[in-house]
């Protein structure tokens, strides 16, 4: 078998309900919450690339599907660097592929879209050696350490809390450092009414989305001890490291957790050496793709760190690879559809759904995803 064609387009969603996501039109703190004309909603000042679809083909007629984040500029990336390096390749040689894509964007890699480039492309390869095989990907990926996997719902929607069928709730912080004393109240007022709203045995998520800085992260944790908070997600700017190690010398129950703008292994070797870090959250199609997330894996497990992939129960490149290691204990699952005007068409259909608050890979060979609903450029 021969790798014959590599191809990525951008696509959209075909059906005209879908409504922009609350985490981006609702006033939830981030890296530009500093600066008032972008404080009220994160759309205001996110780049909004389309997804990027993965193709890759054989002489054998099999088709490999991933997506990747960044639109034109990482589809750029796909057709005019990497499926010349792929062409007439063995699919099944994934390490050697991988290594080669990353080091032939060493000059202009290592972080950002090139990066997420290498996840599509990834992602597409573990699919297409699936149908080659005739198996999920999760079983190729060492198989099964686990039949199904416990959900939280990231949400601060109140209705959202009331049908909670999961262990927990994240919430996404309206607040941070520039609103001062009141936000920081803000925030807690928020917490506080989720933990009533959910009762004491469901866990309790802070999400800051790189907005916070060291002295905000510790005054908040002191303040939400009480009300039984798990963990506090990427409170600082992921460049941040020395900020972690900072916050390594508190004496608190509540972890700390982030990754999801951290990119490839040598990021989280780093990341991990800070010793702040008790949760490391990769995002399957940023970090590197499957291939590199399951690095990560294994290198988290060498220090007894969870990892716990962000949005991983909407990808199911990540649902796979949580099925397949010890340390992939929860996937995160948000409801991204507005109520009022129901859910659309999904653009890629085979994704599964939460079931009593669990959720499964696909039994399908590959990693059992189609293109539905979608208009391609």
């Amino acid at each position: 078998m021969r790798i014959t064609k590599v191809t990525a387009t951008t696509f959209r969603p075909a059906d005209t309900r879908r409504s922009p996501s609350w985490l981006s039109e609702s006033r939830i703190a981030n890296p530009m919450s500093i600066y008032p004309a972008y404080a009220a909603r994160r759309s205001s000042w996110t780049a909004g690339f389309p997804a990027t679809l993965v193709r890759v083909s054989t002489d054998d007629g099999l088709e490999g599907i991933g997506t990747a984040i960044g639109g034109r500029a990482s589809a750029d990336i796909i057709n005019g660097h990497f499926g010349s390096l792929l062409q007439g390749q063995d699919p099944m040689d994934i390490e050697r592929l991988w290594d080669q894509m990353w080091r032939a964007s060493l000059p202009y890699g290592r972080r950002g879209l090139p990066v997420m480039a290498i996840s599509g492309v990834d992602e597409a390869l573990w699919d297409l050696l699936g149908k080659a095989a005739g198996e999920p990907v999760y079983r190729l990926l060492g198989g099964s350490c686990r039949d199904d996997l416990p959900v939280y719902q990231t949400t601060n929607d109140p209705a959202d809390w009331a049908e909670l069928d999961g262990v927990g709730v994240k919430l996404a912080m309206p607040h941070g450092p520039a609103d001062g004393r009141p936000g920081m109240l803000a925030n807690v007022a928020l917490i506080r009414a989720c933990r009533e709203a959910i009762g004491p045995e469901r866990d309790v998520m802070l999400d800051c989305y790189m907005a916070w800085d060291v002295e905000y992260t510790r005054r908040m944790v002191h303040l939400v001890e009480e009300l039984g908070v798990r963990w506090v997600e990427e409170p600082l700017p992921p460049d941040d490291y020395h900020g972690y190690e900072r916050l390594s010398r508190l004496d608190s129950p509540v972890a700390i957790a982030t990754g999801e703008h951290e990119y490839s292994r040598w990021g989280f070797t780093t990341l991990i050496g800070t010793g702040g870090v008790t949760v490391l959250q990769p995002d399957v199609g940023w970090v590197g793709g499957i291939s590199e997330a399951r690095r990560i894996c294994q290198l988290a497990s060498c220090y007894h760190l969870m990892v716990v992939p962000h949005a991983g129960a909407l990808q199911a490149a990540a649902l796979h690879l949580m099925r397949s290691q010890v340390n992939t204990p929860l996937a995160e699952w948000v409801r991204t559809w507005d109520r009022a005007t129901g859910r659309p068409a999904p653009a890629l259909e085979g994704l599964p759904e939460p079931v009593s608050g669990r959720i499964a890979p696909s039994e399908e060979p590959g990693l059992g995803i189609r293109i539905g609903a979608v208009v391609e450029d």
